[in-house]
């Protein structure tokens, strides 16, 4: 009987072992209504489970927000099936869809050839071009936008749809600030064929997709054996992040190992139960 008690008891001890060797970081947890489940983690620990770069920030408990590249920009939906997420730049704030200016400071920057977060085909980019002293009108593809703080100077400011601008364009119409923003294509359609969408405010606001996804041999490899991606500080080498695989059994360096448990009636079968 003890051993059929055994396997009744198995499955309560792993999980209790499991809440023991995951950190609090791994466990899922919720901000402002999202489900926060692996590869993402909340990085307000020193042990972090989950890819680099997807470490989530919550907000007054009701924001939730992906850092990049030291700037902030506020999750409104992640697809764990998809491996997907739509994002909306955090400087953005609700009001200013209203006044039909919404004011960016910085590029969309990701560093492709390491990053975990890629760019998807739902997207596209955008122009803002802030307090320029000349008209923008004849592009064809140029909304000005209304309600900004340069028009009280008598400069003007416009979205250009095509997504395209360079430094030479800013330099012809004299503006302060150029910014490229990704939007979702379906939604610069909708301000294209001037659909009530919100104006341009309400197109950034809604975001834009990014997706993620594992391209690392070391956690390919620790998700195979049934572990967790992720890293933790080494306190031994000035707190560097040191890689780190997290099983049910403890965290290790590498990958799970394989452990299996045995009875007399099982062996006399010739089998044994692993996990």
């Amino acid at each position: 009987m003890a051993p059929l008690l055994l396997l009744f008891l198995l499955p309560v001890l792993l999980l209790l072992a499991a809440a023991d060797a995951f950190p609090a970081s791994c466990l899922n947890a919720t901000c402002g209504g999202h489900a926060i489940h692996y590869p993402f983690w909340l990085n307000d620990s020193t042990s972090d489970c989950g890819y680099p770069g997807l470490g989530l920030v919550c907000e007054n408990n009701d924001t939730l927000i992906l850092p990049v590249k030291l700037h902030r920009y506020r999750v409104g939906h992640i697809d764990y099936q998809k491996h997907t997420l739509v994002v909306s730049d955090a400087d953005v704030v609700e009001s200013e869809i209203d006044y039909g200016c919404p004011r960016l400071h910085v590029n969309l920057t990701i560093d492709y050839a390491s990053s975990w977060l890629q760019l998807t085909q739902s997207d596209s980019n955008v122009t803002f071009l802030y307090g320029c002293n000349k008209n923008l009108s004849s592009s064809s593809s140029a909304v000005e936008l209304r309600g900004c703080p340069e028009s009280f100077a008598g400069k003007m400011s416009f979205v250009l749809l095509d997504g395209v601008a360079t430094g030479t364009e800013a330099y012809e119409y004299e503006c302060e600030a150029v910014v490229v923003a990704p939007v979702l294509e379906e939604h610069k359609k909708e301000l294209e064929n001037a659909s009530s969408f919100g104006g341009p405010g309400g197109v950034v606001w809604a975001g834009f997709q990014l997706e993620y996804s594992a391209h690392s041999p070391q956690c390919d490899r620790c998700e195979r054996s049934g572990g967790w991606c992720g890293y933790r500080h080494n306190q031994t080498n000035g707190g560097d992040m040191m890689f780190t695989c997290f099983c049910n059994s403890g965290p290790t360096s590498h990958r799970c190992g394989t452990y299996c448990y045995s009875s007399h009636a099982l062996l006399s079968s010739g089998s044994l139960l692993c996990f």
